[in-house]
């Protein structure tokens, strides 16, 4: 199986790999229901109001259409070119997605709790292998590239929700 197949299993799974050269986790309490953090995550054209780093997000297919498991989209990290593809689409609760690039493979998982009061907190958890290009992405650069993302979905969402 290759590389960019394994990722995509353990999306599908709603896992990532532990022996994966980089894999970390993150979570983020967020003032909005799992709905709306969902819907915003799973949105994404957002993806570049997140993080200044992420440009040219598009999905296949209509841009308002609701994330599906298997849909492709593409984007931008960085410069680079990113291909990705839906794997769990249980709207509020698990989103996940397999990313590939020229050298580089990833599975994000992302999980949705309501909080007793409405909010959302949102459990992360990614793994990726880009020792190819990018050895020095080890476990400290995935967490701090995961705490950056979640702040952002986080000010996207409660400027939206509060704004």
């Amino acid at each position: 199986m290759t590389a960019r197949k394994d990722a995509h299993r353990l999306a599908e799974e709603g896992r990532v790999d532990p022996a994966a050269p980089a894999h970390a986790t993150g979570g983020i309490d967020v003032a909005a229901s799992p709905e709306e953090v969902w819907d915003a995550l799973a949105t994404v054209a957002n993806w570049p109001r997140f993080r200044a780093d992420v440009t040219d997000a598009e999905t296949e297919g209509p841009a308002d259409a609701p994330a599906d498991a298997g849909r492709a989209f593409r984007w931008r990290a960085g410069g680079h070119p990113v291909e990705s593809r839906f794997a769990i689409t249980d709207r509020p609760s698990r989103l996940s997605w397999s990313n590939a690039a020229p050298g580089l493979t990833a599975s994000c998982v992302y999980e949705f709790d309501r909080t007793p009061s409405g909010h959302t907190r949102i459990r992360a958890a990614e793994s990726m292998d880009a020792s190819a290009v990018a050895p020095h992405l080890d476990h400290a650069a995935l967490a701090e590239g995961i705490r950056t993302w979640l702040e952002g979905i986080k000010a996207f969402v409660e400027e939206r929700a509060h704004g």
